[in-house]
C-alpha cells in the first residue's frame, strides 16, 4: 500500500469515528427527550386526575335529613320525600393500600388511617410543633369520593382545621389548614405535601 493511500485510510477512519460519537451523541439526546416526555405526560396526568377528585368533593352535597310527613286535618295528606343523593363511581383507588401510619416530609405530621373504605375513612390526626413542645391531636370519621376526601375537625387544643385527603396510585396527598386557631395554642394544624409511608 504506498503512503497516499494509508493516509486516506486513515482520513477515513477519522471521519468515521467522529460520525459514529455525533450518531451516539444524537442517539443519547433522542432518549433522553423521550423520557423527558414520558415523565412530563405522567405528571400532567397525575395533576388532572387530583383536580378532577378535589371536583367531585367540592360537587358532593351536603346530606339533609328527610321531612317527616305528619298527619294534617286535610282528606289525603301527600307527603313528599327528598331524594338522597347517591355517588355512583368507580373506585379510583384500592383502600387497602392506604391502612397504616404516614409522615409528612418534615416529620411533624402524622396520619393514622385505622379504616378506609371507598365510602369513608377513619384517620388520627397528629401534629408536633418545631421545637417538639406542643403537640396537637384530632380523630375523625369522614365520607369518600371518588379518590379523595373532604375532611375537617377540631384538634385537642380547639383549633379547626379544613382540607383534603387523596389517594393517587399508592401516594397519600395531604392538605389540611386552620381555620380557626385556638387561643393559646403552640402548635396548629398546617401540611401540604405527599406523605411518606411509615
Amino acid at each position: 500500500m504506498s503512503v497516499k493511500n494509508r493516509k486516506n485510510t486513515e482520513k477515513k477512519r477519522r471521519i468515521l469515528k467522529r460520525l459514529l460519537v455525533v450518531m451516539i451523541i444524537l442517539f443519547l439526546l433522542t432518549g433522553l427527550t423521550g423520557i423527558g416526555l414520558v415523565h412530563l405526560q405522567n405528571s400532567r396526568d397525575r395533576a388532572q386526575r387530583k383536580e378532577e377528585a378535589i371536583a367531585a368533593l367540592e360537587s358532593v352535597p351536603t346530606i339533609t335529613p328527610t321531612p317527616v310527613a305528619t298527619v294534617t286535618p286535610t282528606p289525603t295528606p301527600v307527603p313528599t320525600a327528598t331524594p338522597t343523593p347517591v355517588i355512583t363511581r368507580e373506585p379510583a383507588f384500592n383502600p387497602e393500600d392506604y391502612i397504616g401510619t404516614w409522615y409528612s416530609t418534615n416529620g411533624r405530621v402524622t396520619v393514622q388511617i385505622t379504616k378506609l373504605t371507598e365510602k369513608s375513612i377513619t384517620f388520627t390526626y397528629t401534629q408536633v410543633n418545631k421545637k417538639g413542645t406542643a403537640v396537637c391531636e384530632a380523630s375523625a370519621k369522614k365520607s369518600v369520593a371518588g379518590n379523595a376526601a373532604r375532611v375537617s375537625f377540631t384538634d385537642s387544643l380547639g383549633n379547626k382545621a379544613k382540607g383534603y385527603f387523596t389517594f393517587d396510585n399508592g401516594m397519600l396527598y395531604v392538605k389540611i389548614k386552620t381555620t380557626k386557631k385556638a387561643e393559646g395554642a403552640g402548635v396548629k394544624p398546617s401540611v401540604d405535601c405527599i406523605m411518606v409511608r411509615g
